[in-house]
């Protein structure tokens, strides 16, 4: 077996920071059985410049909309710099989602912030970038991309659930889909409650308040949950369907919190059942187990109740280390970048719905390295564990 050490880097919608994740994979190339363990993983929160200029992006014109594409590529190169000087890494490959300006794949386009020449001006490896257009491009929804990874690293679990700005499910590593909104809004919500916060601690603004049957019937209505998978949502989608419905001039915010996190209990709990229905799922005696990571774990009063209504499908939940819980999505956007640079596919088509697998991913190397870089020096590592 041979071991990478890369870091991948996750900008999510709920804005809250760079999450940056230092990972070393071990694995057989041949057998393609792979393990992780993380070496050091932190959050980078953004000023508040950035969280405004990223909030903005999607009303700038072409020029501007360019110009903070560049901008961004450099805080991003300039913060992974910084971060492996500072933490003494070795690493041999960057891999960045990017932060998702528009996704649209029923107009068969989607972007995402950062560009990938300019972070590479700051590193001495090989940075990977540009993951989605591909798998668009092929009529797939380009997203989302977290189960493409579960497949090969976390196969000890029947469904994996992570609560970022959007909700999404992997089940055995084979099928994944967006369910709901869910950190995006909830963290919008906070923040109009009180402007202090950058989301919900514990859920503890939630927890007070209670649930307003008319809200929650508008919410559970919305035709995108009529739809069968795979499918995607974008922040487009939330701001023009869901955050109307959110009527903080009317209700309380409290009330629309609790609300909304039984919205998303609820839809957590159907998509666990369609997990159960599928029909490569080999009938057991033994309870299916369920990882839950994302920043929405954290939220007691949603995990509480999400926790209630999946013990009814006889469904165990099952608990991580913080790292993983936290960093997930960074995790495997390394990966995702890893097998890019083996020339191996990394996005599948029965997640995504698109006409192929792919390998997807833009390959960016360093100043001082030859065409062959990514290829030989690949092939020659032999570090035997």
């Amino acid at each position: 077996m041979a071991s990478y050490v890369g870091i991948g880097c996750m900008s999510g919608s709920s804005m809250d920071g760079l999450d940056i994740c230092c990972v070393e994979f071990t694995g057989d190339r041949d057998t393609d059985v792979w393990g992780y363990r993380i070496v050091k993983a932190d959050t980078l929160p953004y000023d508040r410049e950035w969280t405004s200029r990223l909030a903005g992006a999607r009303d700038l014109n072409g020029e501007a909309l360019i110009r903070l594409h560049v901008e961004y590529g450099h805080l991003l190169g300039k913060s992974i710099k910084k971060y492996i000087d500072e933490n003494d890494l070795d690493v041999e490959f960057v891999s960045s989602h990017g932060h998702t300006i528009f996704h649209n794949p029923a107009q068969n386009y989607t972007f995402q912030l950062g560009d990938g020449e300019t972070v590479s001006r700051y590193l001495d490896c090989p940075f990977v970038c540009n993951f989605r257009n591909k798998d668009v491009a092929f009529g797939g929804q380009g997203a989302p991309f977290v189960p493409c990874g579960e497949k090969y690293l976390f196969q000890a679990y029947d469904i994996c659930i992570n609560l970022g700005g959007i909700a999404n499910i992997g089940v055995h590593g084979s099928k994944g889909y967006d369910i709901s909104p869910c950190n995006y809004v909830l963290n919008k919500l906070a923040s109009d409650y009180d402007p202090s916060l950058t989301f919900d601690p514990d859920g503890r603004i939630a927890s007070q308040g209670q649930v307003l049957k008319n809200v929650l019937e508008k919410l559970d209505s919305l035709p995108f949950y009529l739809q069968p998978p795979p499918k995607s949502l974008g922040a487009e989608w939330i701001e023009e369907n869901v955050l109307p419905i959110l009527d903080t001039m009317t209700y309380k915010i409290p009330d629309l919190m609790r609300t909304f996190v039984e919205h998303v209990a609820c839809k957590l709990v159907e998509a666990c059942q369609s997990a159960q229905l599928m029909p490569n799922k080999q009938p057991s005696a033994k309870k299916m187990t369920v990882l839950l990571t994302g920043g929405g774990a954290f939220n007691k009063t949603l995990v509480k109740i999400f926790r209630g209504k999946l013990e009814k499908l006889k469904m165990h939940l099952n608990s991580s280390d913080k790292d993983t819980i936290c960093f997930k999505e960074a995790l495997v956007f390394a990966f995702l970048g890893l097998r890019c640079i083996f020339g191996e596919p990394n996005v599948f088509k029965e997640v995504t719905g698109g006409e192929s697998d792919s390998v997807s991913g833009s390959i960016h190397l360093p100043v001082s390295t030859s065409n062959d870089y990514c290829l030989t020096y690949f092939q020659k590592k032999k570090t035997i564990i």
